[in-house]
């Protein structure tokens, strides 16, 4: 009888626990996503200007791509996306172009948005080419 008591109490505390888990697990999915792609955008914005080259940053939910543009087209870095860790990734602009000294070309700021449940996570790179959370 006694363990029956337990096992009906240790059943109910897990059902309690298990979705608290699960949002625990989305926003930490959709934190290590947006921080990997922020890594990813600071290392293409320094690598355009170590190399002097004007460079193309792709975001997609299962690519980030940095391609230097030149007559011939070659990837500086390519690192798997959001999608790896189930988190959706929606970009107001897909590619952003940097120039040689590092600031952005273009006339609009790119706002990033991560989601994974009812877990979400944004930043803007401006149109300088700054981040901002």
């Amino acid at each position: 009888m006694e363990m029956a008591i337990a096992l009906v109490m240790f059943g109910i505390m897990t059902g309690l626990a298990v979705p608290r888990l699960a949002g625990y697990a989305d926003r930490l999915a959709v934190r290590r996503a947006a921080d990997e792609t922020a890594a990813f955008f600071n290392r293409a914005r320094i690598a355009a200007v170590y190399r002097a080259v004007r460079l193309k940053v792709s975001f997609n939910g299962d690519s980030l791509l940095a391609v230097a543009e030149s007559a011939t087209d070659s990837i500086v870095w390519r690192n798997p996306g959001p999608a790896k860790y189930g988190v959706a990734l929606t970009a107001s602009r897909p590619e952003i172009r940097l120039y040689p000294n590092g600031l952005g070309l273009g006339a609009a700021n790119t706002k990033l948005v991560f989601r994974r449940g009812a877990a979400a996570d944004s930043f803007t790179i401006s149109r300088l080419g700054r981040l901002k959370r």
